[in-house]
């Protein structure tokens, strides 16, 4: 007898090819690494600000300040300070934050770069000593009261004799030296712009021009710079668009 052995055939549904590769395709949601700082506004960058600002300036008395905050305005003795024993790199890191976003920051000031004697502490805050007296002549506005043009300036000692004229003439005029700034520019020379101050105690009746020259004493402007820079030296003064050097 004679047997037959008849090979079956494999099973369909264990003939699929597994040596393919493997999918190894990572499904799982990617971790969130977009930077959040975007998201601050500059209503929270100004608020961080005031606060660290009010932080690091806080002082008791003057020995306690002695850092200067450069970058806070435009005038070098005009920037604000802080504590000698302040941290400042957060003050700065948001500052320019600050800076970078176009917000607010309340900074800026005078630029000028008064003289100092120091730092202060005024109303238990930090800032620089300014020496007295910067009170030579008052510290009204330009343009107080009448209108006033600026004809000339000459130099007689320490007397300034500045060409003025107005409308008007009938009523009696007077005149008064003003020093807006209440601080010398610093320059080489320094220099200061003064001003004047002009009324009448009654009403002007005539519609006419009138011209005269008036004298300004500088001796009050030459004891300011004695009291600040000690001795003799230069000073450039202006008025009314002109300008002449004083010297002493």
């Amino acid at each position: 007898m004679i047997l037959y052995l008849l090979a079956c055939p494999a099973d369909p549904k264990d003939t699929a090819d597994t040596s393919g590769p493997v999918d190894t395709a990572d499904t799982s949601e990617p971790p969130d690494t977009a930077d959040t700082s975007t998201d601050r506004t500059c209503d929270d960058v100004v608020a961080e600000f005031v606060a660290e600002t009010d932080e690091i300036r806080a002082c008791a008395q003057a020995s306690d300040c002695g850092i200067e905050l450069t970058g806070t305005s435009c005038g070098c003795t005009r920037n604000w300070v802080a504590r000698a024993d302040a941290d400042t790199t957060e003050f700065y890191a948001l500052l320019e934050e600050g800076s970078t976003k176009g917000c607010d920051l309340g900074t800026g000031s005078d630029c000028d770069c008064p003289v100092v004697t120091g730092y202060d502490c005024v109303d238990q805050v930090c800032t620089w000593a300014y020496p007295e007296p910067y009170s030579a002549y008052p510290a009204c506005e330009s343009g107080t009261g009448l209108a006033t043009q600026v004809d000339s300036l000459a130099l007689d000692g320490d007397a300034l004799d500045v060409g003025v004229s107005y409308g008007g003439g009938c009523a009696e005029h007077f005149f008064a030296t003003c020093w807006p700034a209440q601080a010398f520019g610093a320059f080489h020379p320094v220099q200061a712009s003064l001003d004047l101050s002009h009324w009448s105690d009654e009403p002007e009746t005539c519609d006419g021009w009138s011209s005269e020259v008036i004298t300004v004493d500088l001796e009050p402007l030459k004891q300011a710079y004695i009291d600040v820079y000690g001795g003799s030296g230069t000073i450039i003064v202006n008025l009314g668009g002109y300008s002449v050097e004083y010297s002493f």
